[in-house]
């Protein structure tokens, strides 16, 4: 909290005195939903707008970080019964949002477990969802050995929607039934608005980053340390080779862009930093998007991309699914296990190309400047994969149905 900032707002309800909802009208049901930060809220927007259509529905929206409830402020307050910050798991705090709340079902974003939480559903009888249900190869190594807290972590009203098979599987072998552990696919293939993808506002996004309209893109999405650094070498390399190459970057924490700016302190590139001065010269080259909640608007500008947090010494990889929705040939490194199901079928399908070594990326990525046939291919895969995904925001919305009528 010190580190991120921004969390004064709405404290009291990090301390559990949230305002008191009141009696449900009609008859309706009640349903809190906890979305950490921006990711999570923008995963469940399909999902959301699904159960607004539902009169008998009323939605609690809370969250955990500042800009994730900023984004949840901004896109649903109008259409939430209330939302606010996640109240801090303990006893007191708890219980006293349960009692201001009184919901009928709680539903999680991926992977959350609060112990004191998750009591207070229990002692109440009030069910319990996991949706996008995840465990990463640590949390799932802790789980399997720490077998006294499964009755914290996994009481018998819980029910899990995961995000593939291999996830169900492992929640399964921690003691979940099989009506426990479902499989929806991952929301975030719901989350991409294809509608705002149109030529027209590529060409603007171009022209505010100062590029050409011909230049070739290549995209750093959601990039951590030592990424950067390889990103901008690539593009000197591409540019002495008589290539008109621009740089996007996107870093996955806006508050690394001090050390991003020094990186490109260092290199002879023209440069841009979005949150330091409005007007972007003609011919700038690198363009860094140290904001939060804009990626999906930023990297409509790329004709390539580079899947953050997949080079070593960076581990467990960046959601893929939204440079894929938008048809961004993509190139992702050798460390993805956070998402290990989607991306290993992307490489089967051909929509994502898959390196074993740094020296894989770099080569994929120049592969990909010097020919525009398989950038090319790679889109129309890319869209072939998304088209086969369905909607797991509808098999959500109607479990989470189903779960209210017992």
């Amino acid at each position: 909290m010190l580190r991120r900032g921004g969390y004064q707002k709405k404290l009291r309800y990090r301390l559990g005195m949230w305002p008191k909802l009141g009696k449900k009208e009609n008859g309706k049901k009640r349903i809190w939903i906890q979305a950490v930060s921006v990711g999570e809220v923008s995963s469940i927007t399909k999902l959301l707008h699904l159960l607004f259509q539902k009169e008998n529905f009323e939605i609690i929206l809370s969250g955990t970080t500042s800009t994730g409830l900023e984004t949840a402020e901004k896109k649903f307050g109008n259409q939430v019964k209330a939302h606010g910050p996640f109240p801090l798991d303990w006893f007191l705090f708890s219980q006293k949002a349960w009692k201001q709340i009184e919901p009928d079902l709680i539903v999680m974003v991926d992977s959350e477990l609060w112990p004191e939480h998750f009591h207070q559903a229990k002692k109440r009888g009030i069910p319990l969802i996991i949706i996008n249900a995840r465990l990463s190869d640590r949390s799932f190594s802790r789980l399997s050995k720490l077998n006294w807290l499964h009755p914290l972590l996994l009481p018998n009203n819980l029910q899990v929607i995961t995000a593939s098979e291999r996830q169900t599987k492992r929640w399964k072998s921690l003691g979940l039934r099989s009506a426990q552990a479902l499989t929806s696919g991952n929301l975030k293939i719901d989350a991409v608005d294809l509608s705002q993808t149109a030529s027209t506002d590529r060409a603007s996004l171009i022209k505010e980053f100062g590029f050409d309209q011909d230049s070739i893109v290549i995209a750093g999405i959601s990039t951590w340390p030592g990424e950067e650094r390889m990103l901008i070498e690539i593009t000197q390399s591409l540019r002495l080779e008589n290539l008109d190459v621009r740089l996007l970057l996107v870093p996955r924490h806006a508050e690394r862009r001090n050390d991003v700016i020094k990186t490109l302190q260092t290199c002879e590139l023209p440069n841009h930093v979005r949150t330091q001065k409005q007007s972007v010269p003609d011919g700038n080259v690198v363009y860094l998007g140290d904001t939060t909640g804009e990626l999906s608007l930023l990297i409509r500008v790329a004709d390539i991309g580079f899947m953050g947090k997949t080079l070593p010494p960076n581990h467990g990889g960046q959601n893929p699914i939204e440079p894929v929705a938008l048809q961004i040939p993509l190139v992702v490194g050798p460390h993805f296990q956070n998402f290990h199901e989607t991306c290993t079928d992307m490489f089967l399908h051909h929509a994502a190309i898959g390196c074993k070594t740094k020296g894989d990326v770099v080569k994929a990525l120049r592969l990909l400047a010097h020919d525009r046939v398989k950038r090319t291919e790679l889109k129309n895969r890319a869209k072939k994969w998304m088209d086969k995904q369905g909607s797991p925001s509808i098999f959500t919305s109607d479990t989470i149905t189903e779960a209210l009528r017992k």
